[in-house]
């Protein structure tokens, strides 16, 4: 059979099915959703709203809460209680990845709102984990809103340059 035969041949014929499934192999990384954690910020909800008015925040706090919510969801559950008031700087940071390359703005909201939730549990003394790890996720934090303020500085000076509103 020639080449040219062989060609007009598969077109013809569907190709053959093989046995198994074709993904079988793949390892796939998917967060599982999590109740257990946000019954668990639901039973903080009460003392963070409290701290949260105390401090004069401009952002409402239903909206915060709602980004945590969405955040805590899908954030790895531990085996005991307390995976939300131990937090873990790999799991945090890639969940803000996650967020953030799936929705900039969403990632970005989660990221001031963890921020908030962060000072609250160091704050009321809810803070179960140790002092490294309470570091390292606020140093991710700081780091994230950091760009942040870096891109949002950037964007201003653009649009504020004299040449932007050059109409020559």
């Amino acid at each position: 059979m020639t080449r040219k035969q062989r060609r007009l041949a598969a077109r013809r014929k569907p190709a053959r099915k093989q046995p198994g499934s074709p993904v079988k192999g793949i390892r796939r990384e998917t967060a599982h959703a999590s109740p257990g954690n946000v019954s668990e910020l639901q039973a903080l909800t009460p003392a963070f709203t409290c701290w949260y008015r105390e401090h004069w925040f401009r952002t409402d706090v239903r909206v915060v809460l709602e980004s945590l919510t969405m955040f805590f969801r899908f954030y790895p559950a531990s085996k005991g209680s307390g995976a939300i008031t131990a937090l873990e700087p790999a799991d945090v940071a890639a969940r803000l990845a996650s967020l953030i390359l799936g929705t900039l703005h969403e990632g970005i909201t989660a990221t001031y709102c963890m921020m908030h939730f962060l000072r609250f549990l160091r704050d009321s003394g809810r803070w179960s984990g140790d002092e490294e790890s309470f570091r390292a996720v606020h140093g991710i934090l700081t780091d994230i809103i950091g760009l942040d303020l870096r891109v949002a500085l950037r964007d201003m000076q653009v649009t504020a340059s004299p040449r932007a509103y050059d109409l020559r």
